[in-house]
């Protein structure tokens, strides 16, 4: 069943004005973002994930301030993302001043109003965004159901009563609307342009591509384990100034297993998941001081966990074949030229046209990539008539006559010869061997 999913928001607002230079938000102009897909479901049935994702810079040596963001959402595979003017009715930036927090930016889309004083933000303080009258449209197939919702974490969202919620209802019409979501945001430092990487703790180097080896426990492996061994092998820090300052890493446990399970390892909720031989796993980070990221993937090799690698066979290409993915639709323009050999799979394949493929297999791995199974091992045909031999279109291949009812293998598509007339290749060899299309 296809899902529907929207971010609603509930007016439309003129751009709000703001101070062009010294301190600058997003411009508030409503819109509603539909999607309707019938994508993988990648979370448990009916799970709606709602990631509010901001950032707010601030200059050191001016008083330049910006806070833009997005919130994305996803139900069942089906995601959207949004701009913060297109998401909510209003936000609400303050400082974390107890027991008065002072408030340095709002709008309100309803009456259009704007406080804008983000030029006061201090690059060591700590702010609270509050995103109001956030809404999401599932259409009336979804009307009714109740929904489970997932945040990241240290974010809270409460109904339009400001209670705190961790599901939602789905009303007659397929709407969810009303709900505040409130997260804690770090400035970062817009002058800071120091990178990020990750190095390995043993060598002191920069690592752009990670190596792990490991040995599984009664085959299995653990993935808050697996992590922590990770983090000791490798580091995320910035280097400026002469000096380096560490990073944190950002990667967690939900974020490996969902690799994981996208690579078809099922892990469970204890984190345990059967060991393959080889897989990867990806380390990200974030700077708390000025929003710079790094990704690091690890290959992790074990020994003795069980083999990924796919049995397949070498075959020679008789006529020169295309690639094709799993809807029979050529990939690019690359091909196999006749009479070289291939990795291929044991068995063929009957993709989504009927017709039998051999899904192309390198370094042990399956590709995606499929060649049409009658430019390898041919199609047996009958013959209608007798039938010569040709290498070209005036010259035969050979005396041999190939007699009415003689069933003959024939290589790919057929060739048009100088006399107008196709021919099929026959013969599993490299001669010029070719019969009349007509003859069959």
């Amino acid at each position: 069943m296809k899902k529907n999913l929207r971010i609603v928001s509930a007016a439309a607002a003129a751009l709000l004005a703001v101070a062009p230079v010294v301190a600058t938000a997003m411009p508030v102009n409503a819109a509603t973002i539909n999607i309707s897909s019938e994508g993988p479901v990648s979370e448990s049935k009916d799970t709606l994930n709602v990631t509010p994702s901001f950032t707010l810079t601030k200059s050191a040596k001016s008083s330049f301030a910006n806070l833009q963001g997005t919130v994305e959402a996803s139900l069942n595979g089906t995601s959207v993302t949004a701009d913060l003017a297109d998401a909510a009715d209003a936000v609400t930036l303050q400082n974390q001043h107890k027991p008065n927090p002072a408030t340095l930016y709002s709008y309100d889309k309803n009456s259009k109003t704007v406080t804008n004083k983000l030029s006061e933000v201090n690059l060591n303080g700590f702010y609270t965004l509050t995103i109001s009258g956030v809404g999401f449209s599932f259409g009336k197939a979804n009307a009714g159901k109740t929904l489970t919702l997932k945040l990241p974490k240290g974010v809270k969202a409460e109904d339009s009563k400001g209670n705190t919620v961790t599901t939602v209802t789905v009303d007659q019409y397929g709407n969810v609307t009303g709900l505040t979501f409130t997260l804690t945001v770090k400035p970062y430092n817009s002058d800071d342009t120091s990178a990020v990487n990750f190095y390995d703790i043993n060598s002191g180097l920069v690592a752009s591509q990670g190596s792990y080896m490991t040995l599984a426990q009664n085959g299995d492996l653990n993935v808050n384990t697996l992590l922590g061994d990770l983090n000791k092998k490798y580091e995320a820090m910035q280097f400026e100034n002469g000096s380096f300052r560490n990073v944190t890493v950002t990667t967690g446990f939900d974020d490996v297993k969902a690799e994981l399970e996208k690579a078809g390892i099922k892990v469970d909720a204890a984190g345990n998941f059967e060991a393959p031989d080889t897989f990867t796993v990806t380390l990200n980070a974030k700077s708390d001081v000025n929003g710079k990221t790094a990704s690091l993937p690890v290959v992790v090799t074990v020994p003795n966990g069980k083999s990924t690698v796919v049995p397949s066979q070498s075959k020679t290409v008789m006529h020169n074949a295309y690639f094709y993915d799993k809807d029979a639709k050529r990939v690019g323009t690359d091909k196999v030229t006749r009479y070289n050999t291939v990795t291929v799979a044991m068995n063929t394949t009957k993709l989504a046209n009927g017709v039998s493929y051999y899904e192309v297999i390198e370094n042990g791995k399956a590709t995606g990539k499929y060649i049409n199974a009658d430019n390898i091992d041919g199609t047996k045909r009958t013959l209608k008539h007798n039938a010569y031999v040709y290498m070209t279109s005036k010259k035969r291949a050979n005396k041999v006559v190939l007699k009415k009812g003689t069933e003959v293998t024939t290589y790919g598509g057929s060739y048009k010869f100088e006399n107008g007339q196709r021919y099929y290749k026959i013969g599993d060899n490299t001669k010029k061997t070719y019969v009349k299309v007509a003859n069959f």
